[in-house]
């Protein structure tokens, strides 16, 4: 589980101690509160704690820039200032850790409270976020990473900086996403280090679809000149030499040889950068806790520093790790625990506390940022075998097919990879409503508006490319609207419009037997879109009375009706026929977890249900009209909707969120997500057929 621990630190001293606040939080929404609770920092009594801090962070200052006898020099990204040959001791690293240790390990009442509310709420397993928020220097300086508790216990953690003055930054979410994952990279004065693998290494990020913007050793007026792009930037990114000054509040970076410069000194460009939408700094350089203190005072989002003077190679190892990490969609504070991690077994016997170096510095009230997040859908390929609307699309569950459905009457085939029209099924005498692969991609169904002595459901074999049967023949068939297969591969479920008032009913197939084993009854009028649950177990249906019914299929039992509920379904499917006000529903779908229902329909806006009790939890209306068609990604992180405004909208559904905004010159009638969530696939009034795309 993900949990979100926030150790606010008040004013205090290591003499007389801190008052402190705790917060245990899940670290998904609605990130309910677990915890809170109140006691004191110990003081630091007998414990030379910042005695000991002293002497390894000297220690370790003058390794870095020590002279070895075979004349090879370890250079740190600090400026030098002359030369010294010193052996260095390694047993302050050990002693520092231990003297931490022992002081958060006090078994001062107020203070083990705090201990024993985080071992209460916290699982050896879970994924935690740590936040500590002070203003006090001494504090932030402290490698809190060394404390045992997380390093050992809890061993899927991550220690952050915050101060204690924190709120949103100004920028509307949505206009975070630009065409690429925009970087402004600074690359300062080099003197003595080498920072051309931070250049290979951060270009790299173009694979991943990174558009980098270079500024080597710029002016003061070029670097605020690109501060200000309109287009705003995604990551703030800066290798050369900086140092902390005035007491650990403010920071400076060379951003040429003759020239340092604040962020005090970039406030107004930089505040300007995080209104557009800048949410990360990366400053692979020295004794940055300064920087990132005076970053956190303009909000901004999240800083990743070094708290100390770091080796040349060292930061190179660090960068290398933390972007290769992030870039392959792994949460920014696991990708910086990884990348410590190993700078620790590469270098920690020579450099005794180097994991300590990089922290994030994080806004608490902002989500943090991954990778996936900035990543923009792009339009591959549009397909126009159609000739009329594509009412639906499909991909089957190995990622290699698509199938569409249109009102031409045929339902075509083509590969996802290279947009080749594969085959065209013709069988049907009517539109084509709805197509559905089988769980094992081997058989699409497809059914229709109506058919004349037939079926409107068709079986095809998709391998041999053949029509396999027909099911429910019948002299007039009528229109069959929604088709969905469940996990277990031999049960299919068909929504329709009904003969009677209240006859417009779910039938569950069983395909082994080629027959109706079961019949939900509850619908007043047509059943409009079928979802299963990924575990099977529920089915979701929306209907154009309104209504989203939850069923435990298997026992035929109703277990809720979700936005037109009424004492009895009965007179429920009668007021359907005369209150419109709800409108009708397109669209339903189900979260892989299985506890969150999506409907949307004719009327605004997008709703969000919690499946196991019913409850509405977020409601989105961006949409300016209906919205027909609905698909959660298989990472259950987004939405994508499609409607009839001619736009698909991908969200952020935890959040609310509208991330993007995809456009056809058509409504969009269906979209429907790879099984590895890197394509979506839309279809549209239009007749054709996108394949969008996120970059590998």
């Amino acid at each position: 589980m993900k949990k979100q621990v926030i150790l606010t630190v008040m004013d205090g001293s290591c003499d007389r101690g801190f008052p402190i606040t705790l917060e245990i939080r899940e670290d998904e929404p609605p990130f309910n509160l677990k915890l809170r609770d109140f006691g004191r920092l110990p003081p630091t009594g007998d414990i030379e704690l910042l005695e000991s801090f002293r002497k390894w962070r000297s220690d370790f200052g003058m390794w870095v820039n020590r002279d070895s006898s075979n004349g090879d020099r370890t250079r740190s990204r600090i400026k030098p200032k002359g030369e010294k040959i010193i052996i260095f001791n390694d047993n302050s690293e050990k002693i520092l850790a231990a003297n931490i240790d022992c002081w958060l390990s006090s078994s001062e009442k107020s203070w083990r409270k705090i201990l024993d509310g985080l071992q209460q709420e916290l699982q050896p397993n879970d994924e935690i976020r740590v936040i500590l928020q002070t203003d006090d220097a001494n504090l932030r300086r402290l490698p809190w990473s060394a404390w045992n508790l997380f390093y050992d216990t809890y061993k899927n953690s991550e220690i952050a900086l915050s101060t204690l003055t924190v709120k949103p930054p100004n920028f509307p979410r949505s206009e975070c996403r630009k065409s690429a994952v925009r970087i402004l990279a600074v690359f300062g004065n080099n003197d003595e280090i080498n920072i051309e693998l931070d250049r290979q290494f951060l270009h790299a990020l173009t694979e991943r679809g990174a558009e980098i913007t270079s500024l080597n050793k710029p002016t003061k007026a070029e670097l605020l000149n690109f501060l200000r792009d309109d287009r705003g930037w995604h990551i703030f990114f800066f290798a050369g030499h900086s140092s902390t000054i005035a007491g650990g509040q403010i920071g400076e970076f060379e951003i040429s040889k003759t020239e340092s410069v604040s962020i005090d000194d970039l406030r107004n460009a930089m505040t300007g950068a995080i209104d557009k939408g800048l949410q990360l700094a990366i400053f692979n350089s020295c004794d940055g806790l300064g920087i990132a203190n005076q970053l956190g005072k303009l909000y901004l989002p999240q800083s990743i520093v070094m708290r100390e003077p770091i080796p040349d190679t060292a930061a190179h190892i660090f960068l290398q790790d933390f972007l290769a990490a992030f870039a392959n969609n792994k949460s920014l504070y696991a990708a910086v625990r990884e990348a410590r991690r190993k700078l620790e077994d590469a270098n920690n016997k020579e450099l005794p506390g180097i994991s300590w170096l990089p922290v994030i510095c994080q806004n608490p009230a902002v989500e943090p940022l991954s990778w996936k997040q900035l990543i923009n859908w792009k339009c591959l390929l549009v397909l126009t075998g159609h000739s009329d609307v594509v009412r639906s699309v499909a991909i089957s569950s190995n990622g290699n097919t698509i199938a569409s459905g249109s009102l031409d009457k045929t339902v075509k085939l083509w590969n996802l990879a290279t947009g080749e029209l594969i085959h065209t099924f013709n069988g049907h005498n009517s539109a084509v409503i709805a197509v559905a692969f089988s769980p094992d991609s081997k058989t699409l169904a497809s059914a229709s508006n109506h058919e004349f002595f037939d079926g409107s459901i068709k079986l095809w074999d998709v391998a041999n490319r053949q029509f396999k049967q027909t099911l429910g023949n019948a002299i007039v068939a009528l229109r069959t609207s929604c088709l969905a297969f469940n996990p277990d591969e031999q049960t299919l479920a068909n929504g329709h419009i009904g003969t009677t008032l209240v006859g417009a009913t779910i039938d569950i197939w069983n395909l082994n037997k080629s027959k109706i084993e079961k019949t939900l009854w509850g619908h007043g009028w047509e059943v409009s879109s079928l979802a299963f649950s990924k575990d099977g177990r529920i089915l979701v249906s929306g209907g154009l009375d309104g209504a989203i019914k939850i069923w435990n299929w298997r026992k035929e039992e109703l277990l809720h009706t979700l936005n037109r509920p009424a004492p009895s379904e009965f007179f429920a499917s009668l007021a359907s026929w005369f209150d419109s006000s709800v409108g009708v529903i397109w669209s339903v779908a189900i979260s892989p977890d299985g506890k969150i229902v999506a409907s949307a329909g004719s009327q605004q806006p997008i709703k969000l249900w919690n499946s196991e009790n019913g409850r509405l939890l977020r409601t989105f209306t961006q949409h300016s009209d209906s919205v027909y068609s609905l698909s959660f990604s298989p990472d259950g992180e987004t939405l994508a909707s499609g409607g009839a405004d001619c736009t698909i909208r991908i969200w952020n559904f935890h959040t609310g969120e509208l991330l993007q905004t995809l456009e056809h010159l058509g409504p969009v009638m269906s979209v429907a997500f790879s099984p590895d969530g890197k394509t979506l696939v839309s279809g549209s009034s239009d007749a054709t057929v996108k394949i969008w795309r996120v970059p590998a």
